[in-house]
Protein backbone atom coordinates (compact mmCIF):
# COMPACT_ATOMS: atom_id res chain seq x y z
CA UNK A 1 0.00 0.00 0.00
CA UNK A 2 1.53 3.30 -1.12
CA UNK A 3 1.19 6.19 1.33
CA UNK A 4 2.37 9.76 0.81
CA UNK A 5 2.32 12.23 3.71
CA UNK A 6 2.80 15.91 2.88
CA UNK A 7 3.36 18.31 5.79
CA UNK A 8 3.90 22.04 6.15
CA UNK A 9 6.21 22.87 9.10
CA UNK A 10 5.46 26.58 8.59
CA UNK A 11 1.75 26.19 9.37
CA UNK A 12 0.45 27.58 12.65
CA UNK A 13 0.34 24.44 14.82
CA UNK A 14 2.58 21.98 12.96
CA UNK A 15 5.54 21.35 15.33
CA UNK A 16 9.22 21.57 14.35
CA UNK A 17 9.58 17.78 14.75
CA UNK A 18 6.59 17.13 12.50
CA UNK A 19 8.41 14.58 10.36
CA UNK A 20 9.36 12.43 13.36
CA UNK A 21 5.89 12.63 14.94
CA UNK A 22 4.10 11.85 11.70
CA UNK A 23 6.43 8.93 11.00
CA UNK A 24 5.78 7.45 14.45
CA UNK A 25 1.96 7.62 14.19
CA UNK A 26 1.96 6.24 10.65
CA UNK A 27 4.18 3.33 11.70
CA UNK A 28 1.88 2.64 14.62
CA UNK A 29 -1.09 2.60 12.21
CA UNK A 30 0.59 0.18 9.82
CA UNK A 31 1.96 2.65 7.26
CA UNK A 32 5.64 2.39 8.13
CA UNK A 33 6.78 2.70 4.52
CA UNK A 34 5.11 6.06 3.94
CA UNK A 35 6.90 8.68 1.85
CA UNK A 36 7.13 11.90 3.88
CA UNK A 37 7.43 15.14 1.91
CA UNK A 38 7.72 18.75 3.08
CA UNK A 39 5.48 21.31 1.36
CA UNK A 40 7.13 23.33 -1.40
CA UNK A 41 5.79 26.78 -0.49
CA UNK A 42 7.03 28.25 -3.79
CA UNK A 43 4.57 26.17 -5.87
CA UNK A 44 2.41 23.85 -3.75
CA UNK A 45 -0.14 23.31 -6.56
CA UNK A 46 2.47 21.83 -8.91
CA UNK A 47 3.94 19.74 -6.11
CA UNK A 48 0.52 18.31 -5.23
CA UNK A 49 -0.23 17.47 -8.86
CA UNK A 50 3.12 15.69 -9.23
CA UNK A 51 2.59 13.68 -6.05
CA UNK A 52 -0.95 12.74 -7.10
CA UNK A 53 0.45 11.24 -10.33
CA UNK A 54 2.01 8.52 -8.16
CA UNK A 55 -1.57 7.32 -7.40
CA UNK A 56 -1.06 6.75 -3.67
CA UNK A 57 -3.54 4.54 -1.83
CA UNK A 58 -3.49 7.11 0.97
CA UNK A 59 -2.52 10.76 0.61
CA UNK A 60 -2.11 12.56 3.95
CA UNK A 61 -1.80 16.36 4.07
CA UNK A 62 -0.97 18.10 7.37
CA UNK A 63 -1.04 21.90 7.47
CA UNK A 64 -3.10 25.04 7.88
CA UNK A 65 -6.34 25.95 6.13
CA UNK A 66 -4.47 27.36 3.13
CA UNK A 67 -2.46 24.16 2.63
CA UNK A 68 -5.53 21.94 3.08
CA UNK A 69 -7.67 24.06 0.75
CA UNK A 70 -4.95 23.86 -1.88
CA UNK A 71 -4.81 20.05 -1.52
CA UNK A 72 -8.57 19.62 -1.70
CA UNK A 73 -8.89 21.94 -4.70
CA UNK A 74 -5.94 20.52 -6.62
CA UNK A 75 -6.39 16.79 -6.08
CA UNK A 76 -9.64 16.28 -4.14
CA UNK A 77 -11.52 15.57 -7.35
CA UNK A 78 -9.00 13.02 -8.69
CA UNK A 79 -7.60 11.45 -5.51
CA UNK A 80 -10.48 10.74 -3.13
CA UNK A 81 -8.21 8.90 -0.67
CA UNK A 82 -7.12 12.25 0.74
CA UNK A 83 -6.78 12.71 4.50
CA UNK A 84 -6.59 16.30 5.75
CA UNK A 85 -5.04 16.88 9.20
CA UNK A 86 -5.39 20.06 11.32
CA UNK A 87 -2.14 22.02 11.50
CA UNK A 88 -3.21 25.65 11.36
CA UNK A 89 -4.29 28.33 13.81
CA UNK A 90 -8.05 28.22 13.27
CA UNK A 91 -8.43 24.88 11.45
CA UNK A 92 -11.77 25.83 9.92
CA UNK A 93 -11.85 23.02 7.38
CA UNK A 94 -10.58 20.20 9.66
CA UNK A 95 -13.10 21.19 12.33
CA UNK A 96 -15.88 20.81 9.75
CA UNK A 97 -14.53 17.40 8.73
CA UNK A 98 -13.35 15.89 12.01
CA UNK A 99 -14.54 18.10 14.84
CA UNK A 100 -12.03 19.74 17.18
CA UNK A 101 -9.71 16.74 17.49
CA UNK A 102 -5.89 16.75 17.49
CA UNK A 103 -4.14 15.68 14.30
CA UNK A 104 -2.84 12.36 15.63
CA UNK A 105 -6.28 11.32 16.90
CA UNK A 106 -7.79 12.15 13.51
CA UNK A 107 -5.07 10.20 11.69
CA UNK A 108 -5.53 7.07 13.80
CA UNK A 109 -9.34 7.19 13.58
CA UNK A 110 -9.50 7.65 9.81
CA UNK A 111 -6.92 4.96 9.05
CA UNK A 112 -8.77 2.54 11.32
CA UNK A 113 -12.18 3.17 9.71
CA UNK A 114 -12.07 5.40 6.60
CA UNK A 115 -15.08 6.74 4.76
CA UNK A 116 -15.12 8.91 1.65
CA UNK A 117 -16.84 12.25 2.16
CA UNK A 118 -17.97 14.77 -0.47
CA UNK A 119 -17.71 18.44 0.45
CA UNK A 120 -19.66 21.37 -0.98
CA UNK A 121 -17.68 24.46 -1.92
CA UNK A 122 -17.93 28.02 -3.07
CA UNK A 123 -15.98 29.65 -5.87
CA UNK A 124 -15.02 33.31 -5.66
CA UNK A 125 -13.78 34.59 -9.02
CA UNK A 126 -12.81 31.03 -9.93
CA UNK A 127 -10.95 30.27 -6.66
CA UNK A 128 -12.54 27.54 -4.57
CA UNK A 129 -13.21 27.77 -0.82
CA UNK A 130 -14.85 25.33 1.59
CA UNK A 131 -15.84 27.36 4.64
CA UNK A 132 -16.36 31.07 4.07
CA UNK A 133 -15.38 34.22 2.21
CA UNK A 134 -15.49 37.88 3.23
CA UNK A 135 -15.41 40.88 0.92
CA UNK A 136 -14.75 44.50 1.82
CA UNK A 137 -13.43 46.05 5.02
CA UNK A 138 -13.03 42.79 7.03
CA UNK A 139 -10.42 41.60 4.53
CA UNK A 140 -8.34 44.69 5.28
CA UNK A 141 -8.80 44.32 9.05
CA UNK A 142 -7.69 40.68 8.75
CA UNK A 143 -4.44 41.81 7.09
CA UNK A 144 -3.80 44.22 9.96
CA UNK A 145 -4.52 41.52 12.52
CA UNK A 146 -2.02 39.12 10.91
CA UNK A 147 0.71 41.79 10.87
CA UNK A 148 0.00 42.52 14.53
CA UNK A 149 0.20 38.81 15.32
CA UNK A 150 3.63 38.69 13.65
CA UNK A 151 4.78 41.68 15.70
CA UNK A 152 5.05 44.07 12.74
CA UNK A 153 3.45 47.06 14.45
CA UNK A 154 4.24 49.60 11.75
CA UNK A 155 2.68 47.52 9.00
CA UNK A 156 -0.30 46.68 11.23
CA UNK A 157 -0.94 50.39 11.87
CA UNK A 158 -0.77 51.19 8.15
CA UNK A 159 -3.11 48.31 7.29
CA UNK A 160 -5.55 49.30 10.04
CA UNK A 161 -5.66 52.80 8.53
CA UNK A 162 -6.32 51.29 5.09
CA UNK A 163 -9.07 49.15 6.61
CA UNK A 164 -10.81 52.17 8.11
CA UNK A 165 -10.50 53.96 4.79
CA UNK A 166 -12.08 50.96 3.06
CA UNK A 167 -14.87 50.88 5.63
CA UNK A 168 -15.76 54.51 4.98
CA UNK A 169 -15.17 54.78 1.24
CA UNK A 170 -15.98 51.37 -0.27
CA UNK A 171 -19.67 50.92 -1.09
CA UNK A 172 -20.56 47.42 -2.25
CA UNK A 173 -23.73 46.62 -4.17
CA UNK A 174 -24.61 42.93 -4.26
CA UNK A 175 -27.29 40.75 -5.77
CA UNK A 176 -27.95 37.14 -4.91
CA UNK A 177 -29.97 34.30 -6.39
CA UNK A 178 -31.13 30.81 -5.51
CA UNK A 179 -30.82 29.88 -9.17
CA UNK A 180 -29.50 31.99 -12.00
CA UNK A 181 -32.29 34.59 -12.05
CA UNK A 182 -31.69 37.44 -9.61
CA UNK A 183 -35.20 38.92 -9.67
CA UNK A 184 -35.11 41.70 -7.02
CA UNK A 185 -32.82 39.99 -4.51
CA UNK A 186 -30.54 42.86 -3.45
CA UNK A 187 -28.35 43.04 -0.35
CA UNK A 188 -28.08 46.43 1.41
CA UNK A 189 -25.23 48.64 0.18
CA UNK A 190 -22.35 48.10 2.58
CA UNK A 191 -18.60 47.56 2.91
CA UNK A 192 -19.02 44.16 4.64
CA UNK A 193 -20.35 41.16 2.69
CA UNK A 194 -19.72 37.45 3.27
CA UNK A 195 -20.77 33.92 2.34
CA UNK A 196 -20.62 30.64 4.27
CA UNK A 197 -20.80 27.10 2.95
CA UNK A 198 -22.38 23.79 3.94
CA UNK A 199 -22.35 22.79 7.63
CA UNK A 200 -21.46 26.35 8.68
CA UNK A 201 -24.77 27.74 7.40
CA UNK A 202 -27.77 27.98 9.70
CA UNK A 203 -29.54 25.37 7.57
CA UNK A 204 -26.50 23.07 7.63
CA UNK A 205 -26.28 22.87 3.83
CA UNK A 206 -26.01 25.01 0.71
CA UNK A 207 -24.66 28.56 0.85
CA UNK A 208 -25.73 31.61 2.82
CA UNK A 209 -24.83 35.20 1.96
CA UNK A 210 -24.80 38.04 4.49
CA UNK A 211 -24.33 41.80 4.52
CA UNK A 212 -23.88 44.21 7.43
CA UNK A 213 -25.89 47.39 6.91
CA UNK A 214 -24.52 50.68 8.31
CA UNK A 215 -21.19 49.13 9.38
CA UNK A 216 -19.07 50.83 12.05
CA UNK A 217 -15.41 50.14 12.77
CA UNK A 218 -16.33 48.08 15.83
CA UNK A 219 -18.92 46.07 13.91
CA UNK A 220 -16.52 45.43 11.02
CA UNK A 221 -13.82 44.25 13.43
CA UNK A 222 -16.35 41.84 14.90
CA UNK A 223 -16.81 40.24 11.50
CA UNK A 224 -13.37 38.62 11.59
CA UNK A 225 -13.08 34.87 11.59
CA UNK A 226 -13.48 34.41 15.33
CA UNK A 227 -17.08 35.60 15.29
CA UNK A 228 -18.08 35.32 11.65
CA UNK A 229 -19.62 31.89 12.15
CA UNK A 230 -21.42 32.63 15.41
CA UNK A 231 -22.96 35.78 16.80
CA UNK A 232 -22.32 38.14 13.86
CA UNK A 233 -25.10 36.75 11.65
CA UNK A 234 -27.59 37.05 14.52
CA UNK A 235 -27.22 40.84 14.68
CA UNK A 236 -30.36 42.83 13.71
CA UNK A 237 -28.20 44.88 11.30
CA UNK A 238 -27.27 41.82 9.25
CA UNK A 239 -29.22 40.63 6.22
CA UNK A 240 -28.83 36.84 5.71
CA UNK A 241 -30.25 34.82 2.81
CA UNK A 242 -29.74 31.40 1.19
CA UNK A 243 -28.25 31.62 -2.29
CA UNK A 244 -26.40 29.72 -4.98
CA UNK A 245 -24.99 32.81 -6.66
CA UNK A 246 -23.69 36.16 -5.40
CA UNK A 247 -22.40 39.07 -7.47
CA UNK A 248 -20.68 42.05 -5.82
CA UNK A 249 -19.62 45.32 -7.42
CA UNK A 250 -18.13 48.52 -6.07
CA UNK A 251 -20.29 51.59 -6.65
CA UNK A 252 -17.10 53.60 -7.25
CA UNK A 253 -15.49 50.99 -9.52
CA UNK A 254 -12.74 50.30 -6.96
CA UNK A 255 -11.04 46.93 -6.44
CA UNK A 256 -12.72 44.80 -3.78
CA UNK A 257 -10.49 43.04 -1.18
CA UNK A 258 -11.50 39.43 -0.47
CA UNK A 259 -10.40 36.67 1.88
CA UNK A 260 -11.52 33.07 1.34
CA UNK A 261 -10.97 30.44 4.04
CA UNK A 262 -8.68 32.91 5.77
CA UNK A 263 -6.47 33.53 2.71
CA UNK A 264 -6.35 36.76 0.69
CA UNK A 265 -7.34 36.46 -2.97
CA UNK A 266 -6.55 38.72 -5.89
CA UNK A 267 -8.75 41.86 -5.61
CA UNK A 268 -11.03 42.71 -8.51
CA UNK A 269 -13.63 45.35 -9.39
CA UNK A 270 -16.32 42.66 -9.47
CA UNK A 271 -16.67 39.56 -7.29
CA UNK A 272 -18.71 36.54 -8.37
CA UNK A 273 -19.40 33.76 -5.86
CA UNK A 274 -21.05 30.49 -6.92
CA UNK A 275 -22.09 27.44 -4.92
CA UNK A 276 -20.64 24.05 -5.94
CA UNK A 277 -22.55 21.04 -4.64
CA UNK A 278 -19.70 18.54 -5.14
CA UNK A 279 -16.64 20.57 -4.31
CA UNK A 280 -14.19 17.76 -3.57
CA UNK A 281 -13.67 14.44 -1.81
CA UNK A 282 -11.61 13.41 1.19
CA UNK A 283 -11.56 10.81 3.95
CA UNK A 284 -13.21 11.03 7.36
CA UNK A 285 -13.70 8.45 10.10
CA UNK A 286 -16.78 6.24 9.73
Amino acid sequence: MKTIALFNPKSGSVPPDARERLTAVLQEAGHGGAELVEVDTSDPDAQLRDLAKQSPDLFVVWGGDGTLRCALTTIGAVTPNLLLLPGGTMNLLPNVLHGQKPWDEVLRAVIKSPRRHTLPAGEVNGQRFYCAMLAGAPARFAEARESLRRGDLGKAAAEAGAALDTLNKLHLDARYASGYSFANEQLPTTSVIGAVIGPLTKAGSGMEVAALSNPTAGAALNVLWTSFFTDWRNSPDVHVAPATLLEIASAEGEEIPVIADGEATEPDQRVRVTFVENGGQCLVAS
